[in-house]
């Protein structure tokens, strides 16, 4: 009778251990399944558009370069709807709208169409002018119906030639020169161009927002009034 109950109890042993084995082989199965899923190449699954942004800081202007490569694995249609393939919207470090690219460029109501042959890329390159030395973020996509491909990335100008002044508006000295009150001191400030012709819808006396350079003589440029 001993050795019945000696064997039972044995028996007992090796059919809980069979068990647990079984369970542990389960939860193994339940955890493989949730790993996030690979493609043949044994990397994670990427999007069928793959956007980069290079940005680069010249003297005059920053130098954005905006490439979309087609991973899809096949050709892929795209169509525009006017004559403009991308756009970048600029903010300040305070996420206001500085620039926007569609609103300065002229632009066709033609529909366009482009077919992007697998591995094919969409090159652009947007030149910003008179950002001032600080922070910034870019959002640049794509205008297509089909598809944005958009990518956003913040950015440093710390090399920058210009300057933002402002101050109460005096008046023309000459055509090309005016003076702005700051902090009550009179300021001569030479009128690039665009300047120029911008100053002529401004009034005596108001405040005045504008980005300016220093030229080889050491004469302060407004290239532009930031006043619209």
């Amino acid at each position: 009778m001993l050795n019945n109950r000696f064997f039972y109890l044995i028996f007992s042993v090796v059919i809980i251990g069979m068990l647990s084995g079984c369970g542990s082989s389960d939860d193994d199965h339940l955890n493989s399944d949730s790993v996030t899923p690979k493609n043949s190449a044994g990397n994670s699954i990427a999007a069928k558009f793959h956007p980069t942004l290079d940005i680069k800081e010249e003297e005059k202007d920053v130098i954005v370069k905006y490439n979309v490569k087609n991973l899809s694995g096949a050709s892929k249609k795209l169509s525009f709807s006017n004559g403009l393939e991308a756009d970048f919207v600029l903010y300040d470090q305070n996420g206001h709208i500085l620039k926007r690219h569609s609103q300065n460029v002229l632009s066709s109501q033609a529909l366009k169409e482009m077919t992007l042959k697998n591995n094919q890329v969409i090159e652009k390159v947007f030149k910003i002018p008179g950002l001032v030395n600080g922070d910034y973020k870019i959002e640049v996509f794509l205008l297509a119906n089909e598809e944005q491909a958009k990518v956003v990335t913040e950015f440093k100008v710390e090399h920058s030639i210009y300057t933002k002044g402002h101050g109460k508006l005096t008046g023309l000295m000459d055509p090309h020169t005016i003076e702005v009150n700051q902090d009550g001191e009179a300021v001569a400030y030479q009128l690039s161009t665009q300047a120029r012709e911008e100053v002529t819808s401004l009034k005596d006396g108001i405040i005045v927002s504008f980005i300016y350079s220093e030229n080889g003589n050491g004469q302060k440029v407004i290239q532009w009034f930031e006043n619209k």
